[in-house]
């Protein structure tokens, strides 16, 4: 069985595009998209179109909740921030709510005998509105014994933009990173392979059309695109 997964293309079209035209030359049995697809970058009606015309199962990140329950829910976003998400709902349409509404915060799998969790990050509690686990626990470290508790085999996160892994007591947290936040013209998809042989996991590296995204970030006027652009895609030698 083979898996292709990824995380936060928030807003960039042009990446999910790359991305999904890969997915879809391979034979792969299942395509998990963990959330935060919308917000960021530009285009989170067209990336949400894409998830949906693809069949893509997509579990809710951070920013889906913020659309879907309100930005009080995190109780730290400053006007600016606020501001942004309300021109997100903006954007998006009854179709997008509706998917939304049917998408889960986490996945479970058993296959040969092994347990995978797919969720947007480590969770701290499920009935919570924000569910999640503050992002300061991969700083501070604290993230590798939260994990110890999980009860999985293998889980894949994202959330947090830089890949990482962790193994611990014979599991393994796999952060896949994001697809959507470069600050080059390269993304990314990591891929689950399982067989009688074994399990692999590794990620394939892509071409994405960064000369329209960027076009998209000079011509599309939203909330908070200037300090966007140079902290989530290492644009400031452009004029936004």
């Amino acid at each position: 069985m083979k898996i292709a997964i990824f995380s936060d293309i928030h807003g960039n079209f042009y990446a999910l595009k790359s991305i999904i035209e890969d997915i879809n030359k391979n034979n792969y049995d299942e395509v998990i998209c963990l959330g935060d697809c919308i917000a960021i970058g530009p285009r989170p009606k067209e990336c949400l179109d894409l998830i949906i015309q693809n069949n893509i199962k997509m579990i809710l990140g951070n920013h889906e909740l913020y659309y879907l329950k309100g930005t009080d829910i995190e109780g730290n976003m400053n006007a600016g921030e606020v501001k942004h998400q309300k021109w997100v709902k903006s954007r998006l349409e009854d179709t997008h709510q509706k998917f939304l509404d049917s998408c889960p915060i986490f996945i479970k799998r058993e296959i040969n005998n092994k347990k995978y969790l797919f969720s947007h990050f480590l969770i701290n509690n499920i009935n919570d509105e924000y569910p999640f686990e503050k992002l300061s626990i991969v700083k501070d470290g604290s993230i590798e014994d939260k994990f110890k508790s999980v009860d999985t085999d293998y889980m894949f996160i994202g959330h947090e933009h830089k890949a990482f892994k962790i193994v611990s007591n014979d599991k393994e947290l796999i952060d896949v990173g994001s697809s959507g936040c470069t600050n080059n013209n390269s993304t990314r998809y990591t891929v689950l392979d399982i067989s009688d042989d074994g399990i692999k996991i590794y990620t394939k590296e892509l071409e994405y059309d960064r000369k329209q995204f960027i076009n998209d970030l000079k011509t599309i006027d939203y909330p908070e695109k200037e300090m966007i652009s140079k902290i989530f895609f290492g644009i400031d030698d452009v004029e936004i």
